[in-house]
């Protein structure tokens, strides 16, 4: 009777073991690979591009939106491109502060795509924000933050005068806002205990006020049709941070799609059902 495996025997086994573990590390790349494949199929064939008044489109799973060496797990990232095809003038999002820069992150969304993440302390990039002055907008974000601050923002500015400063994202640990600096319109959610995918759609209009939509549905979350006053300007606009009081987002975002227009039902919701197929976020 045996006792112990001949050499021949351990290296038999030790083979075996090597070729199956080969294999799950190739069937999780090419796991990995495909849905990265098919988030870029979604994207071209995406209502996005056909909706008119598209005026910015961030996102992270395509080639191009980023520069090649960037594109690497953890490295900080120095612009983020608009991939907007009905505008030949692109309104990237860029940081040349070593400091301020956010990091390109594998892996976030769906167990493959890439997302920026945004340390809450110091990360933002700068975007043309002119484009949302005296117009009215329909914004998505797709996001998950990552800690209970008390404020985290995933738009702001440097202005603090009333309807001088779009900020967006949470106003605290329970709230999220949408605001022009004043009339801000909040929703109340269950306070953060893990990082949770979200859409959000925030919508304004000059003669219909704001809404505001988590993962879609009819009805919004929040709504207040007094709130018509526009952005009279938007000094400092940023990702990332509402910079005038030094409150940044601390999380992951994996898009961004701006409308300076108010979007008909229809189309926000084409756009937000292309959000949940390619991110795997259950719509209400």
């Amino acid at each position: 009777m045996k006792k112990a495996f001949s050499l021949i025997e351990l290296s038999i086994v030790i083979l075996i073991i090597g070729i199956l573990l080969a294999g799950v590390t190739q069937s999780s790349r090419m796991i990995k690979q495909f849905r990265i494949k098919t988030a870029q199929t979604l994207t071209q064939s995406s209502p996005v591009a056909s909706i008119k008044d598209l005026s910015l489109w961030y996102e992270t799973s395509m080639e191009t939106s980023f520069l090649a060496a960037e594109t690497e797990d953890t490295l900080p990232l120095s612009t983020w491109h608009d991939i907007n095809p009905q505008s030949t003038t692109k309104n990237n999002a860029a940081q040349e502060t070593s400091n301020n820069k956010p990091k390109y992150y594998e892996n976030i969304f769906n167990n493959a795509l890439p997302a920026i993440r945004f340390d809450g302390t110091s990360d933002f990039m700068t975007f043309d924000g002119t484009i949302l002055v005296g117009s009215n907008y329909t914004i998505f974000v797709v996001e998950q933050r990552r800690d209970n601050d008390n404020e985290s923002y995933l738009f702001g500015g440097t202005d603090s005068t009333p309807a001088a400063n779009l900020h967006i994202g949470y106003r605290d640990t329970g709230t999220i806002t949408q605001a022009h600096f004043g009339s801000d319109l909040n929703y109340n959610i269950a306070a953060y205990s893990a990082p949770i995918p979200r859409i959000h759609s925030f919508m304004f209009s000059a003669s219909a006020g704001k809404k505001y939509w988590m993962n879609g549905g009819t009805t919004p979350e929040a709504s207040n049709s007094s709130q018509t006053t526009a952005l009279i300007s938007y000094a400092g606009a940023a990702l990332g941070g509402y910079r005038s009081n030094g409150n940044y987002y601390n999380g992951d975002i994996a898009e961004i799609i701006v409308f300076t227009r108010a979007l008909k039902t229809e189309e926000r919701q084409s756009v937000e059902d292309y959000l949940s197929k390619k991110y795997a976020i259950k719509l209400s």
